[in-house]
Parts: structure tokens; sequence; C-alpha cells
């Protein structure tokens, strides 16, 4: 639609025809709307979207909370958003209902999604008033060619404001000879229980109200674009602030992809609702208070991450009873016992390539003693395919993960400061 509102008019400035107020928005910024509508499609994939939690009202089943959220903001504030607006909104919200991680990563797509379909109905409006000015246009081409006659073209039944303002304007050119015209108009006008007067009115109210919701909502994306959303996120963010709790300080400390790492992991533990993923972050913070009091701060059990991607994870696990899926026990058990699995998988395939190369000696009738040979020098290769080879199995079943990291780009703490020393021989 707005692709098609577009196009109409942009030929409608080509040909030199006057267009709308808001249409001049639309038509200076439809790029960034052609921009801001495949970085939705890139954020937000529909498998993320069917995560997400949804309403079970009558009028909005299934409907996904935040994006509710997003159209509730632009209908009371006409679209007009401000960072401090969007800071307000989802704090007040999360005194009732904490929004989950996944939510709040969705917030920034969905308010993108609610002004551009803000955006669409505003298109839809100017389509119409624009097919009303046109319809009024060939009427008043055919009053022209009848109006030797006498004859008064037909008007409809329902005439759209857009239709009885250019109308009006077209008549003004004949002035007083086109006065049954315009008494034709004042009567269907005053059939459907209005005036010229209240027309003409309508038409220019609407036309200001649609000039400046499309100028807020166009302002409202352009700042979408713009805006900081791994600051405002994490600013907004219940579990953030309950992991900032960390007895020794580090995760505060730490960059942005370490915290997130952290999040993905409450998020993993809890179910997918914003109250469980608190009551997690809140049983990993006193977990990690509980082994600083004990310990004290030095110790890795003081630390949030211990109990939520290392050696306390299990304990966490079943604090907040949490049953990982088949797929993670298994994958848990294979990182178990990862040196004898990867020694006896290479072990066995190499024996499997040895044995093919002794059974194809056999088979083509060698005497006993090459078959020792055959296998002997199988062995060196069968070994080099075998390792490759559980290479390529292990990259495929697992992944790397980085260190959590501090940020350091300020500059190295004191109590962090060491000195590295690098032996070199000059010659």
């Amino acid at each position: 639609m707005l692709r098609n509102a577009y196009r109409l008019l942009a030929g409608d400035v080509r040909r030199g025809e006057p267009i709308a107020p808001a249409a001049e928005w639309l038509l200076d910024n439809f790029h960034l709307v052609e921009g801001e509508i495949r970085e939705i499609r890139r954020h937000l994939p529909t498998r993320y979207y069917r995560e997400l939690p949804k309403l079970a009202t009558r009028e909005l089943a299934g409907t996904a909370r935040v994006y509710a959220m997003a159209v509730e903001l632009l209908r009371y504030s006409d679209a007009r958003l401000d960072a401090h607006r969007l800071n307000r909104f989802i704090y007040a919200y999360q005194t009732v209902a904490p929004l989950t991680i996944g939510e709040l990563w969705a917030w920034p797509s969905m308010l993108k999604l609610a002004l551009i379909e803000h955006l669409r109905r505003l298109s839809e409006e100017l389509i119409e008033s624009r097919a009303g000015r046109l319809e009024a246009d060939r009427c008043f081409a055919g009053f022209e060619s009848t109006r030797a006659s006498g004859r008064l073209p037909l008007l409809s039944q329902v005439l759209h404001v857009a239709f009885v303002d250019q109308l009006l304007q077209r008549m003004r050119e004949y002035g007083a000879g086109a006065a049954g015209l315009r008494k034709r108009l004042e009567e269907r006008l005053d059939a459907a229980g209005t005036t010229v007067e209240n027309a003409v009115r309508a038409e220019h109210q609407r036309q200001a109200m649609n000039h400046l919701s499309m100028g807020n909502s166009i302002t409202s994306l352009r700042l979408c674009a713009t805006l900081d959303w791994n600051e405002y996120v994490e600013g907004v963010s219940l579990i953030e602030q309950i992991l900032r709790r960390d007895p020794p300080g580090l995760y505060a400390r730490m960059e942005f992809a370490s915290r997130d790492r952290y999040r993905h992991a409450v998020e993993a533990l809890a179910e997918p609702n914003g109250e469980a993923q608190v009551r997690v972050a809140l049983r990993a913070v006193e977990s990690a208070r509980q082994a600083a009091e004990k310990l004290g701060t030095d110790f890795k059990a003081a630390h949030v991450g211990y109990h939520l991607i290392g050696g306390g994870r299990r304990e966490l696990e079943s604090d907040v009873a949490h049953h990982p899926p088949l797929r993670h026990r298994l994958k848990r058990l294979l990182f178990a016992y990862a040196t004898p699995i990867y020694l006896g998988s290479v072990a066995l395939v190499t024996g499997l390539g040895v044995a093919a190369a002794v059974w194809a000696a056999r088979a083509s009738q060698a005497p006993q003693w090459m078959w020792v040979w055959v296998g002997a020098l199988a062995l060196i290769p069968a070994s080099e395919f075998a390792v490759a080879f559980m290479h390529r199995v292990v990259h495929r079943i697992t992944r790397p993960l980085p260190l959590p990291r501090l940020d350091l780009r300020g500059g190295v703490p004191e109590p962090a400061r060491t000195m590295v020393i690098v032996p070199t021989l000059i010659s």
C-alpha cells in the first residue's frame, strides 16, 4: 500500500498537480520508510515473533504483547515519540508486568512496525482524498461539457469531503455560472445532514491532522533509526538492573557482548515470561552473594557469571527447577567426556580406514605378509582423514564460546594492572 501510494503521488508531482502537505512528507522520506522495512524483516524474523508472549483478549488474540504496547503508545501520543517518553512508558508498564528480554529486544522493531502501519493508514486516507478530488474533476468536466444544454451531472449518494472541497474550488472559476451545480451539491449535503461549510471545514481539519500525524510518524521513525537501542534496552531491562548487583561489581564493568551472554543464560533458564526471568536473575545474584559472604569476593563463585555460565550452573538449575532439554543434556555429556570421545572417535575412524585397506588387499588375493604392509602404509593417511573428519564433525555440532571480558576501553583499572615480561634474545 505504501509503495502504491508513493507511485501515485510521485506521478501527480511529475504532472505538476497539487498534493496534500502530508503527501510531501511521505514523498520526501519514503527512502527512510523502505530502509526501516528492510531492517524490520532482518531483525524480526517469523520464528522470533512466534516466541514472543501473545495477548489472549478477544480483539487482540494472537497479537504480540509488545506490538500492542507500541500501537497504544502511538495512539495516545499521536506518533510523537522521544527517548524520555519511551523510557517512561516502559518503566510504567514494568511496574505492572515485567517484560521478557526477548520483548525488550523486539521493542525497537515493533515500534517501527507500528509507525509504518500508522503511515499505511495515513497513506490510505491520502489515496481516498486523491480519489475524491479526481472524481470532483471528472464531475466538473462533465458539467463543462453539458453546460450549454443546461443538464447537470449526477452526484454520488455519499460525497467525500475532499470531493466537496475540490468541486467548490473548481466552481469558483465560473462564479454564478455554476449556481445550479452548487445548489444541487448543497441539496445533496443537506440530505446527508451537513452543509458545504461543514464539509470544507472537515476537509481542512483532516488535512491539518494528517499533516501533523504524518510529520510525527516520520520524525519518530527517524528517531528509532538513530537511537542507540543497546544502551536503551540495558537501561530499561529489569534483568540488567538485577545482574548489576553482582557482589564483586564485575558485571557492570564487562563489555556488552559478555553482559548479553549472561542475559541469554537467564532466558535459557527461565520460562518465557518476565516474572520467571526476574526470579532466575535474583536467584543467581543471591547465590553469588552467599558465596561472597562465605568465601569473599575474590573467589569466582562470588561472581554472578559463575552461576549462569560456569561451574555453578547446575546448582542454579536445581534452585530454579529448570530441566534442560535432551539436546542440551547430550551436549553437556559430550563435553564432560570430550577428550575420550574425541580420541576414541579418531581411533575408530582410523581403524575403519586401515581395515578397509587390508580388506582391499585381501580381496585382490595378495599374500598375507602384504596385508601387514598395506595396513601400516594406510595408517598415516587414515589417521589424517580421521582427524580432519572429526574436526568437521566438531565444527558442525558445537561453536566456540568467547570468554567473558571486561570493558577496558577506558583503561585498565589499578587492581587489574600487571607486568608482562617477554624474553628476547639480542644477537
